[in-house]
């Protein structure tokens, strides 16, 4: 049996116009808390790993701060994280994963699933990934993704989808 951790729809660097700015300031400090949370969850629960499934991020706009605040956190979980662009955060032009403070920063076990290659995340298992590329995709993404599969007794699919 594989055990993994699923969540979803962090929006980091969200904000919450109806808050004053020392309320806003929690609750930004609060969203990142969750994420080492999560790291711990996942080491005493025994996960193998954790997908993030769509809109890590509020937008591909968010500020480096935000971006730098969100690596390092990711950092502190111990297994593989895999993290599925959203509609909010779409792997696009302008995608915040592509971004320098994304990319030079981003800890070695933490991988952005940009396409939807099956990536095998431990003996038995692979992760294939529906990420979007626009805010308003044109297809079914997660057809498209499972529609290449191949049927196995060997290799269980996990599908990362958003929507």
């Amino acid at each position: 049996m594989v055990r993994f951790l699923h969540t979803a729809d962090w929006q980091l660097g969200m904000t919450r116009r109806f808050l004053s700015d020392e309320s806003q300031a929690l609750y930004t400090e609060a969203r990142f808390e969750a994420i080492r949370a999560i790291g711990r969850v996942a080491k005493d629960r025994g996960c193998e790993f954790v997908v993030v499934c769509g809109d890590v991020f509020e937008t591909n706009q968010v500020d480096r701060k935000t971006v730098a605040r969100a690596l390092e956190a990711l950092g502190t979980i111990e297994v593989p994280v895999f993290l599925l662009p959203g509609n909010h955060d779409p792997l696009d032009a302008g995608s915040i994963y592509r971004q320098p403070t994304f990319t030079q920063r981003r800890p070695a076990h933490v991988h952005v699933l940009e396409s939807s290659a099956p990536i095998e995340v431990v003996p038995g298992v692979e992760i294939v990934g529906a990420p979007w590329s626009s805010k308003r995709p044109l297809a079914d993404l997660l057809h498209r993704a499972c529609e290449a599969l191949e049927p196995s007794d060997s290799v269980a699919p996990a599908v990362a989808a958003h929507g």
